[in-house]
């Protein structure tokens, strides 16, 4: 069913925002149309390929996003 089941997303945060936050954040999401899971997603996986100094490699989590985002729109 997947061609690589590395990328299937089964592990789950759960997130506490204040009003503040929330409202931010889906200010955001009505402004862009992203959907808000996605957005999250991505903003912290970008901060963390950013500390943790991550290339553009295959195995990053850039490469993933980019794989599955090319998976949908086929």
């Amino acid at each position: 069913m997947y061609s690589d089941p590395a990328l299937i997303r089964k592990h789950f945060v759960k997130l506490s925002l204040s009003d503040r936050e929330a409202d931010l954040i889906n200010a955001f999401c009505t402004y862009s149309g992203e959907q808000k899971a996605t957005f999250l997603r991505d903003l912290i996986l970008r901060k963390a390929e950013e500390v943790l100094h991550v290339g553009e490699s295959a195995s990053g989590a850039s490469a993933m996003r980019g794989a599955n985002q090319s998976l949908s729109a086929a």
